[in-house]
């Protein structure tokens, strides 16, 4: 139901043809790879690959070059040509080859440019200075040192220059430091270099290319900055058209690198004798006969298949297939886990429940609507599986919005209409019983439904032990439906014979006993417990749990109806809250507020709630969910060779 059959297949060849076979026929199968040594592992003469991916360095290599020209790296849109590595390497060479002067070239101007910067930071506070910056680089017996001090030590070191032999020539300020340069003999350069330090002043170097005046040697390196940015700008153009020229070959080459790259991937779980090369892995019965009769061109290779239930060495991978309808509830599938291959497939169930169990819970004419539209339109752009299930679950609380008469908390509205009044069937606030029994009634149909898909899954498993004396089998059923017949009738008033109390009697002790039970059924000589006073405690302590839990099952889909209520209630207080605010416009913005509050809050708390019953009340009566995904190796060769 709704799952894939699936078939595993053995893929055989000469082991000199591996990386072709692989690149043009393998990377392009929907096919989930397994671990051929694994799988062969009692074959004699099987040995896996052991060869590292030689071809990073290549991919590498090209990426550098695409990047170094600014040209997108190209996409997985290829002819199915592969090069051979001879031709790779050639071709990559040779761009390397003529790329080579023109990035030295490039890397030498990023060098100068990186000085000029330097050079231009270092003077563009000392332009105001009066200086000949060669006559100063030639001085012998004065020292100089060209720097800033924060304008607090500016002031102490004006004081101090009239006891130090130094002066002190201003050239600019901002609003922290004072730039500009001092002078001192070169005798006493460690005793005026030391007051400078303790004044906090800082160095800056001044490069020896300068020359003239700092405005001068400014103007010289901004000039310079200009010429080589447009110098560099035109070398990148130039290898950017290098590359245009080169592209169509460097495409065919990096689309050839990704597939003998994604064959060494392969290559990981495939295993080899001394002639052969194995690969195995498992697909989909629709996609068998196309995959055979592609290979079937490859006179040199075989296919062998095999059906999963002689498969003993590997479990088949679950490929779920859903309806456009259905496949975005596949995210609480794959959330809680995927159903075994041998389980029933409950997308459909959970999608059917969920949003029923929903609406009833949010029912309201106008959030649902507003849910409704705003899931699909959100479904629609952003491809959101959550946004398809919100469409979904809001067109439901629509329709038990007309049931309880409610559009936007109001319950007057519909009733008013002639035509929407025939629908308006409850009150959640005057109903109350009747929605809480309808509830519980609802959720007694959900657990048998539940327990039956238990027991066919129980079969399906090859469990049949657990199908007929387990909890969630037969014997439960029978318990839990004779428990019900007592019940209603007690409630009646009416007697129900001694039939659903014998069977709720026989039924409790086969659950009692179905540890010892089911081993049995299995045909095992250790069915006997190795203590049995361990065993009648633990069996106690069980079945005591097993009891309660069918009642507190019954009794969580009290929430249904509760949450109804609720949202009714949350409704009410925002239209005393907006009858508190007056007429106008406090009114409308309580309202809108009041509403869009509601809204996220309820349905929020009600989306946890419906998946929380699903998850805990459906699934531990019927559900395992240990299967794994399928994992296609030609969906993970387009994502390599799109990712960027």
């Amino acid at each position: 139901m709704s799952v894939e059959k699936m078939k595993l297949i053995s893929v055989v060849g000469p082991i000199q043809e591996f990386d072709r076979v692989v690149s043009e026929h393998i990377l392009s199968f929907d096919i989930h790879l397994e671990n051929a040594v694994t799988l062969l592992n009692k074959t004699k003469g099987i040995y896996p690959f052991s060869e590292e991916n030689e071809w990073n360095n290549y991919i590498a290599k090209t990426e550098e070059i695409f990047s170094s020209a600014g040209v997108d790296i190209p996409n997985g849109n290829d002819d199915g040509a592969t090069l051979s590595e001879q031709a790779i390497s050639d071709t990559i060479d040779t761009v390397l080859s003529e790329l080579s002067d023109k990035q030295s070239a490039i890397a030498e101007m990023d060098k100068r440019i990186a000085d000029c910067e330097t050079n231009i930071q270092q003077l563009e506070h000392l332009l105001n200075l009066d200086v000949n910056l060669e006559d100063v680089f030639d001085f012998r017996f004065v020292k100089f040192r060209f720097g800033r001090m924060p304008k607090a030590s500016y002031k102490k070191m004006l004081a101090y220059l009239n006891d130090i032999d130094a002066f002190f020539i201003e050239g600019s300020t901002d609003e922290t430091y004072v730039y500009g340069v001092y002078f001192m003999p070169a005798a006493s350069e460690e005793k005026i270099d030391a007051i400078f330090s303790s004044l906090y002043y800082e160095r800056i170097m001044i490069t020896g290319e300068a020359s003239g005046k700092p405005d001068e040697a400014f103007a010289y390196f901004k000039q310079e900055l200009e010429t080589l940015r447009r110098k560099q700008e035109n070398e990148k153009k130039n290898i950017a058209a290098l590359i245009d020229g080169h592209l169509p070959d460097l495409a065919k080459v990096y689309l050839s690198l990704k597939k003998y790259s994604a064959a060494e991937g392969v290559k990981r779980l495939s295993a080899h004798t001394k002639e052969s090369f194995y690969v195995m892995g498992w697909v989909s019965k629709r996609d068998l006969r196309a995959i055979e009769a592609k290979l079937d061109k490859e006179p040199k290779v075989m296919v062998v298949e095999e059906d999963p239930e002689i498969v003993n060495r590997s479990t088949p991978p679950i490929k779920l297939k859903n309806s456009r309808f259905f496949k975005p509830f596949e995210l609480f599938i794959k959330m809680y886990g995927l159903p075994s291959y041998t389980e029933i497939d409950p997308t459909k169930i959970v999608a059917l429940t969920y949003i029923l169990m929903f609406g009833i819970m949010f029912g309201d004419v106008g959030h649902g609507f507003i849910l409704a539209v705003g899931g699909f339109i959100l479904y629609k752009v952003k491809k959101m599986d959550l946004a398809g299930i919100m469409a979904a679950a809001g067109a439901v609380s629509t329709v038990f919005g007309f049931i309880y008469g409610a559009l936007f908390g109001n319950e007057e509205i519909l009733r008013a209409n002639p035509v929407t009044a025939r629908f308006a069937l409850l009150e959640p606030m005057k109903d109350i019983n009747t929605i809480l029994i309808g509830a519980v009634a609802l959720g007694v149909v959900i657990i048998l439904f539940s327990m039956t898909l238990g027991i066919i899954n129980s079969f399906k498993r090859g469990e049949p032990g657990a199908a007929l004396f387990g909890q969630n089998g037969i014997a439960g059923l029978v318990f839990y439906v004779s428990v019900l017949v007592l019940a209603v009738n007690m409630l009646m008033g009416k007697s129900a014979g001694l039939v659903p109390e014998i069977l709720i009697a026989v039924t409790l002790i086969i659950i009692f006993l179905k540890e010892p039970l089911i081993k049995l059924s299995e045909g095992k000589k250790n069915w006997k417990p190795e203590s049995v006073g361990e065993f009648l405690l633990e069996s106690f302590f069980e079945l005591f749990e097993i009891i309660l839990s069918f009642a507190t099952n019954t009794i969580s889909y009290v929430r249904l109806g509760a949450f109804a209520m609720a949202h009714a209630s949350m409704m009410s207080v925002v239209f005393i809250i907006g009858n508190m605010a007056g007429p106008g416009v406090g009114y409308a913005i309580v309202m809108i507020l009041g509403n869009a509050l509601v809204m996220g809050l309820e349905g929020l708390i009600v989306g946890i709630q419906a998946l929380r019953l699903e998850f805990y009340e459906m699934f531990s009566r019927y559900y395992t969910g240990d299967g794994r995904e399928f994992v296609s190796v030609k969906d993970s060769y387009a994502l390599s060779v799109n990712k960027k």
